[in-house]
């Protein structure tokens, strides 16, 4: 449904309590939210009054605090409202949330074990001979980042 009025007469009449207004946006964005919502596994009646309760905050904001939406539009505000309202009530059910992916382009990577290759195994095992001292030095120079002069000064 496409408003009537522009996003910023909208918001003077807001501002202004003007009911007219308020239930304009409410018929504009409301099967667009609802739509919305379907993406997360909340039941219908519960998105509805999710819904209803974010042109309510939305209402409250724009005629108690005087709002002024300079970079976003009301629908974007709204459906901002609606969206942590609905993360709340999956956050209440201890859902986890459904994530719809857009773009079916991705390529598959094959992941290999974690295995060790020869180098890594050969490397492991110098290490293993090396002494004490050695271990410490190499510790304090790639683990703590010390400078040699600083590793000569401690040892």
């Amino acid at each position: 449904m496409k408003n009537t009025l522009n996003d910023n007469e909208l918001q003077i009449l807001l501002r202004a309590d003007d009911k007219k207004a308020l239930e304009e946006v409410y018929l504009s964005y409301k099967q667009e939210f609802l739509n919305y919502a379907k993406r997360y596994d909340i039941d219908a009646t519960d998105v509805l009054d999710i819904y209803q309760d974010a042109i309510i905050a939305m209402h409250q904001n724009f005629v108690t605090s005087q709002l002024e939406l300079q970079t976003s539009s009301i629908k974007t505000y709204l459906f901002g409202i609606g969206k942590n309202k609905l993360f709340k009530k999956l956050k209440q059910k201890q859902r986890v949330i459904r994530v719809e992916v857009e773009n079916n382009d991705y390529t598959e990577i094959k992941i290999e074990q974690d295995l060790p290759t020869e180098n890594q195994l050969a490397l492991a095992k110098k290490l293993r001979e090396l002494s004490e001292t050695c271990k410490t030095i190499l510790n304090l120079y790639y683990y703590r980042n010390l400078t040699i002069e600083d590793i000569v000064d401690l040892t």
